[in-house]
């Protein structure tokens, strides 16, 4: 079997903790080889399937990323995760759909696009001293910032701007991402595998690596793994790879994101991880 990890220009060769599925998938008789999505002399028909792996770039594109899993759709060629569900995924307006179907998720304002109030009454409307900002489509942190209602009129314009032509999410600023971390809990073929906690640099309120975050393998609490388990079964379609983030907060879970179109697997963080994975992929080709 002939597989190819999707990624992006940036990473032609594929991110570092997606090298560590190659040797694992070979074992098993899958030749797993990177391919640039936005590569038009790429024959995707050459593959058995495609996985979704570093296309980290989607969001500043999303009508031409999504023109192109539309050509392979039409070529037949299965992608994992499923079409349907990177469509979904792709807009952080699933988390209304999570939360119809019983997920704590954190509290979220939509705002836009057109006219929108101004950023001091939005705050003061839900009652709100410090809020997090962010595009209903992004990625890794981009264009996300955080507010005080003491900034809020020093910040409108940018807030109006920005809302324009685009949703945003509202969101209150959670301080237990700083006072205990962000759980990232990864589901192999629908089962947990394992789980990282990720904690800001000091200072900051994003745990993304990129921006001076860290992630350490940790073991979450049996009710947080039993949660997670619980909204990645209420998607309603088998997943190869998930992740489930979120914190802990007034003793019980509450969702911040659902990772189902390109998240990082932190795969590097149990060394069985890639085997589980690895295993997960294969069988789901044969």
């Amino acid at each position: 079997m002939r597989i190819a990890f999707v990624t992006q220009a940036d990473l032609p060769n594929l991110a570092d903790d997606d090298r560590l599925l190659i040797e694992p998938l070979a074992s098993l008789g899958v030749d797993a080889v990177p391919a640039v999505w936005s590569d038009a002399a790429v024959d995707w028909t050459a593959f058995d399937a495609l996985m979704i792996r570093s296309c980290w770039d989607y969001h500043l594109q999303p009508e031409r990323f999504f023109a192109w899993v539309a050509r392979v759709e039409a070529l037949g060629v299965p992608i994992w995760n499923p079409a349907a569900i990177l469509r979904w995924n792709s807009d952080k307006g699933y988390l209304r759909d999570l939360a119809a179907r019983g997920a704590t998720v954190i509290p979220t304002l939509w705002i836009g696009p057109g006219d929108v109030p101004p950023l001091r009454d939005v705050l003061d409307d839900a009652g709100w001293d410090e809020v997090v900002i962010k595009p209903a489509i992004s990625a890794a942190a981009h264009d996300t910032w955080r507010i005080s209602r003491a900034d809020a009129d020093a910040n409108d314009a940018r807030f109006q701007a920005a809302a324009r032509d685009r949703q945003l999410l509202v969101q209150p600023y959670v301080p237990e991402i700083v006072a205990a971390g962000e759980w990232s809990l990864l589901f192999a073929a629908d089962r947990f595998s394992h789980a990282v906690l990720k904690r800001p640099r000091t200072g900051d309120f994003r745990v993304q690596e990129h921006l001076g975050g860290t992630s350490v393998r940790s073991d979450p609490p049996g009710f947080v793994i039993a949660e997670a388990a619980r909204i990645v079964q209420s998607v309603g379609t088998p997943l190869l790879y998930a992740r489930v983030d979120g914190c802990v907060r007034n003793g019980a879970f509450h969702l911040m994101e659902f990772e189902a179109l390109e998240p990082s697997l932190f795969l590097v963080a149990d060394p069985e991880a890639p085997k589980r994975f690895a295993e997960a992929i294969a069988t789901k080709l044969r």
